[in-house]
């Protein structure tokens, strides 16, 4: 459980974020920065919110950290960090997908200018076809493994009622 006083000190801070207070919005782009280790959320715990660490009660940047991924998780936020690695992965599959569509275009011309017999393309264009699909259903898979994640972690989604969603996610803090 994490200490009250703690999650007393988070809220005050959201709400001192929401009315445009300097420090408090320092404080959550700071935030959205750190790496998942213990220590610079201690660290990030006694700049940003030091009362609450001040408190006696062990602060345990652990429990806090979990306290706090679920609860973005429940409002449908993807932590930033999560969020990068992901557009990454898709970046890298995208630049897999184009490369392999180049080379295609380039198999096509080649094979145009050569006069090969037609079943000989027709199998190149095969296996590349098969690569090219391959490479989409990749795509398709990762795509809805990470909409299936953000379901999982909204129970009253869109989904689960019927209604279509706009496909948007939430760039994390």
């Amino acid at each position: 459980m994490v200490n009250p006083k703690l999650m007393e000190a988070w809220f005050n801070l959201m709400v001192e974020a929401t009315k445009g207070t300097k420090d408090a919005q320092e404080a959550f782009r700071s935030l959205s920065k750190i790496s998942d280790s213990p220590e610079e959320m201690s660290r990030w715990l006694a700049q940003f919110m030091p009362a609450a660490m001040a408190s006696g009660v062990p602060a345990q940047p652990e429990a806090f950290e979990e306290w706090l991924e679920e609860s973005w998780r429940m409002m449908g936020v993807v932590p930033r960090s999560r969020y990068l690695d992901l557009l990454e992965k898709y970046d890298i599959l995208q630049r897999k997908l184009e490369k392999a569509e180049e080379t295609i275009q380039r198999l096509q011309a080649s094979l145009d200018n050569t006069g090969e017999p037609a079943a000989n393309t027709q199998k190149v264009m095969d296996m590349w076809g098969g690569i090219l699909e391959d490479t989409l259903k990749a795509q398709t898979e990762w795509m809805q493994a990470w909409n299936a994640a953000n379901t999982q972690a909204t129970p009253s989604s869109p989904e689960e009622s019927g209604e279509e969603s706009s496909g948007a996610g939430s760039e994390g803090a």
